[in-house]
């Protein structure tokens, strides 16, 4: 039996998604949404509506730009997010930036893993300097 391997690999691809929570629910209303790159959950009525116009502005980018989540590195994400204004997403992205030249690492280098200790390294740093 003979088995080959392709010599040219495969793209990375990263599957990233936007999680938004609402926890200003008062009521007994269950919200959810869901969309292909996002998903909202609880929040007051209004909170809510104004989660999902946000997440409704990034896939509207998104598909514009014909990309998804996971193929953006952080200076196009952070470009993204001040397009869409969300402002909490381009911090992450500064954030994830200032930690990739830090390390002298590039974004395309790193698996998911790599990237979400990145930022709770980030977090940990926080709380520790303050």
């Amino acid at each position: 039996m003979i088995t080959t391997q392709s010599s040219t690999p495969r793209p990375r691809r990263l599957r990233a998604a936007i999680i938004g929570f609402g926890l200003d629910g008062g009521d007994d209303v269950q919200r959810l949404t869901r969309s292909a790159q996002c998903l909202v959950v609880g929040g007051s009525a209004e909170t809510h509506a104004e989660m999902r116009e946000a997440v409704s502005r990034l896939e509207l980018e998104l598909e514009e730009m014909q990309c998804g989540l996971g193929d953006l590195d952080p200076d196009d994400l952070a470009e993204l997010a001040f397009r869409v204004d969300l402002p909490e997403l381009q911090q992450i992205a500064f954030r994830l930036e200032e930690g990739l030249e830090r390390q002298g690492r590039e974004f395309i280098d790193l698996s998911a893993d790599e990237l979400a200790a990145l930022l709770d390294l980030e977090d940990t740093e926080a709380a520790v300097g303050s």
